[in-house]
């Protein structure tokens, strides 16, 4: 089993709404540091094909909340949270233990395939922001991209430039396949995946 991130995809400016799992993986494109994560992805695929007596199963969850120190969770836990003047696109989070919930049914015998997870309705970043109880400060693009390449060189940032297009451009999955084939159905709310956030 791989667990793999839809982040794979990559926020493009002409994604797709809802993006299959049959969709090319365009996020190393934009995005050097995602580059391992798409080769490790890709290789899975590639084994997967190869050696189909073998169980193999990638996950490509949305953006994960919760107690955990990635991206999105880190980014929703800024004190005050910076947007991008102009730009509101629709997003998708899963809370934590949704995934988990998914790779137990992943773990079951006779599995096999690559499965999208989403959690709750997709929202506007800018909803999102608000359940988490943040404000929000708009910063023209060009300005918040030069400063976060400057703060990330000297090590006073842990979000490179090239993540702004997360918060810029969409990239949502259809998991309608986790759905039918793993019986996966998200339990927790909006609600409950941002108090675990805060919670941590």
């Amino acid at each position: 089993m791989v667990l793999s991130s839809a982040n794979v995809y990559g926020p493009q400016p002409d994604n797709a709404q809802f993006l299959s799992e049959d969709a090319p993986l365009l996020g190393g494109q934009r995005f050097p540091d995602i580059r391992d994560l798409v080769e490790v992805d890709m290789l899975a695929q590639s084994f997967f094909w190869k050696h189909p007596e073998t169980e193999t199963v990638v996950l490509r969850p949305v953006h994960i909340l919760g107690s955990v120190r990635n991206a999105p969770s880190n980014y929703l836990r800024l004190s005050v949270v910076p947007t991008l003047m102009g730009f509101d696109p629709m997003v998708q989070v899963v809370h934590e233990d949704d995934v988990v919930s998914a790779i137990e049914l992943a773990l079951r015998p006779g599995v096999r395939g690559i499965f999208n997870l989403a959690g709750p309705p997709p929202l506007p970043l800018s909803r999102l922001v608000s359940a988490v109880g943040k404000s929000t400060m708009p910063v023209p693009h060009p300005l918040a991209k030069t400063v976060l390449k400057r703060l990330y060189d000297f090590r006073l940032s842990s979000f490179p430039a090239p993540e702004l297009d997360h918060i810029r451009y969409v990239c949502m999955v259809d998991d309608k396949r986790a759905r039918e084939d793993l019986g996966y159905a998200p339990k927790r709310t909006l609600e409950q995946a941002a108090r675990a956030l805060l919670d941590a």
